[in-house]
């Protein structure tokens, strides 16, 4: 499931969907996957930031990763949920967790992929409510 580079853990698309599609199919939704090569660019979005910008924090990769899924409806529907079952994932792979309600969470990223929030906003309420996992 997950490729290591640039010190982060990074997950891979066949995963994220697997995860994405099992996540609707509890909703009573079906995933439809439209195009596959936009889908791996936005969840590489992040990977590729960390290239350019070695100095980049979790948080803000993370914002990344979901702006870089969900912006691109490379799913017929789910894209959103998908984005966030990615940074999710790349968040909790790096050894951290997001600790924030559903609701709350819900409404940070409707309000980015409105172009109500910026994604360094995105990234600063990550930054505000990650913490790493003490097992």
């Amino acid at each position: 499931m997950i490729a290591a580079g640039n010190g982060y853990a990074w997950p891979n698309a066949d995963a994220i969907l697997d995860e994405t599609s099992a996540f609707m199919e509890t909703m009573g939704h079906r995933m439809v996957l439209n195009d596959r090569n936009a889908f791996e660019a936005g969840l590489e979005r992040a990977s590729a930031a960390a290239e350019y910008q070695p100095e980049a924090k979790l948080a803000y990769l993370a914002a990344l990763m979901y702006d870089g899924i969900a912006t691109r409806h490379a799913l017929m529907d789910g894209n959103k949920r998908a984005g966030a079952i990615a940074a999710l994932t790349f968040i909790v792979v790096n050894g951290s967790f997001l600790d924030v309600s559903e609701n709350e969470l819900e409404a940070k990223l409707r309000a980015r992929v409105a172009g109500q929030l910026s994604i360094n906003d995105l990234a600063g309420y990550f930054e505000a409510n990650i913490y790493p996992d003490i097992e």
